[in-house]
């Protein structure tokens, strides 16, 4: 009897401190509060009705300023986060507790592989809005779990009318959640790092689209695979270290090599001083590197091209390809939304204005090549002068039909009192894109045989 007793008190025992050693591990402690003055170093502006965020200091001091400077967007970002939990529980029956656990376990296993910087960086953000960290901690691994569309393409020299880079991104996914009602421009200016400037959204304070001050600017496609793992960086925080730490492709790719990559992910990176751009295919495992027209895309639909380099979801390494759960994979993409729209018609735009693409042009292809009913935002960069012109959503309706907002980050990371006199510069009037069909082989700009 004494034996039964002492194993049934050592069992409660050893459950009691699985469930405590499980509790602590999906609620990681934080660091200490710090008594901040958000207006120290940061501040707001507005540009042609788009929020821009001067962050400065330390990543606490950052994460505060923006918790307390757009603490309507931030409280609206925990909102819309909540909304989505809900509408995953009545579409596919997942309750809002086991949604909350699955996102606490991706964290817990992705934590490991996120600079400390970040972390602290969010809890300032929690203490500047007030806001629960455990929901911005969740937030920054949906992209673990969760697919998106997404294109991107860089063009530059014989290409372009003036030799310059320009840098176009689609950020495509659900346009129902009201996500775009929290955009912003954040300028970042992070102790020992690099300038950038981030186009995402008041509660994240990952990077989904931007530039750095060094001419870098980087964009993401989902690209779904089979090689996958829970344990690594998210992505919109290795793009966010992109801009914090690269000022050249050398060192982009090392980043690239380094990190410890989660899901299926292709990059279009650009150097718009350099005047080049690689396109990196990533799965956990893996990571493919092409430059422009690059004699490695030998799969039959690649269509390399000189001085450009694009992507959408398919993969041009064929090993990378054959793990693929998108774009029609294992068979060839043909038919296929990302191939026939976005990645044709990337193809099509550029080779029928090769030698001609200026601005005007670039936001052309960039908007016709836009997924209908799921294009978040858009940027287009020019990489070379530190220029954005970027566009949300609206009331559920395309980015792509929106205006796109320009941005010169050379005049906006001076301070007020030391800009030049301008005047203010409209928001571009655009029309509807027209979706570009899939056409021939380029045969204007050389390519690879």
């Amino acid at each position: 009897m004494r034996i039964l007793k002492r194993i049934i008190v050592i069992s409660l025992g050893v459950l009691l401190l699985l469930g405590i050693g499980a509790y602590v591990w999906l609620h990681p402690g934080r660091g200490p509060r710090e008594e901040i003055d958000p207006n120290a170093n940061g501040w707001a502006e507005e540009v042609d009705g788009a929020m821009v965020l001067h962050l400065k200091g330390t990543p606490y001091e950052m994460g505060y300023q923006r918790g307390y400077l757009a603490k309507e967007k931030v409280r609206l970002t925990m909102d819309l986060f909540d909304g989505l939990l809900k509408q995953a529980e009545q579409e596919v029956g997942l309750p809002r507790f086991a949604s909350n656990l699955i996102l606490d376990i991706t964290y817990a296993l992705c934590a490991p592989y996120i600079p400390e910087s970040y972390k602290r960086e969010m809890e300032g953000l929690a203490d500047g809005s007030g806001c629960d960290l455990r929901i911005f901690r969740r937030g920054h691994v949906l992209s673990v779990i969760t697919e998106r569309g997404c294109s991107a393409f860089a063009v530059w020299g014989k290409a372009t009318t003036d030799g310059a880079l320009y840098h176009g991104r689609n950020f495509d996914w659900i346009t129902s959640a009201g996500l775009e009602d929290t955009a912003l421009l954040c300028l970042y200016e992070p102790e020992g790092l690099k300038a950038f400037a981030s186009v995402g959204y008041a509660g994240l304070i990952g990077v989904y689209s931007g530039m750095n001050m060094e001419g870098i600017s980087i964009s993401q496609i989902g690209a779904v695979t089979k090689d996958k793992s829970l344990r690594g960086l998210p992505l919109e925080l290795i793009l966010r270290r992109i801009l914090e730490e690269c000022g050249n492709i050398d060192e982009v790719r090392a980043l690239m090599n380094q990190v410890k990559h989660t899901v299926g992910f292709n990059y279009v990176v650009a150097d718009g001083d350099a005047k080049t751009a690689r396109a990196f295919e990533t799965t956990a495992h893996h990571v493919a590197e092409f430059g422009p027209n690059d004699p490695k895309e030998t799969v039959e639909y690649a269509k390399p091209m000189e001085d450009a380099v694009y992507r959408s979801d398919e993969a041009m390494d064929p090993v990378v390809r054959s793990l693929q759960d998108c774009a029609n994979a294992p068979q060839l993409p043909y038919g296929s939304n990302s191939y026939d729209h976005r990645y044709m018609g990337i193809v099509n735009g550029i080779t029928e204005n090769y030698g001609n693409i200026d601005q005007a042009i670039a936001l052309e292809i960039l908007k016709a090549t836009a997924m209908k009913n799921a294009n978040l935002h858009g940027v287009l960069a020019n990489s070379t002068t530190r220029e954005l012109w970027v566009a949300h959503a609206k009331n559920g309706q395309n980015a792509s039909l929106q205006p796109y907002i320009h941005f010169d980050l050379k005049r906006l990371f001076l301070k007020p009192e030391e800009r030049p006199a301008l005047e203010a510069e409209p928001a571009e009037e655009v029309e509807p894109p027209v979706e570009v069909e899939a056409a021939a082989e380029p045969e204007t700009p050389e390519t690879t045989p």
